[in-house]
């Protein structure tokens, strides 16, 4: 993605939103099959997922320049954080999800 300094196009921004649908999609499945897994190189792989797929949240968000979608992804950063310290617990794994259904739907 390029730093975005100025309005942008309507094509621009619906390649923005399709990124962001797809980011947070993709990051839905990678946590999905996280949760599923035993396996911890299978999990990294997960993890690894998620990671860049909140770097793209995060960049589509700038660069749409939407301060509601940024403020979703450091609710999304914030959930996603403490299910990290907290894998096993059925309410970290709720928020994160609940949070990235909300983000699919505000594009």
């Amino acid at each position: 993605m390029s730093d975005v300094t100025g309005p942008i196009g309507p094509q621009s921004k619906k390649e923005y939103e399709r990124e962001y649908q797809q980011s947070a999609d993709l990051f839905q499945r990678a946590l999905d099959q996280y949760h599923k897994s035993d396996n911890p190189y299978q999990r990294q792989e997960f993890k690894d997922v998620m990671d860049q797929a909140m770097q793209i949240l995060n960049e589509a968000a700038h660069g749409l320049m939407r301060k509601e979608l940024e403020e979703q992804n450091r609710k999304i950063a914030k959930d996603y954080q403490n299910f990290q310290k907290h894998p096993k617990d059925p309410d970290s794994l709720n928020k994160l999800s609940r949070d990235l259904d909300q983000a699919k739907r505000s594009v």
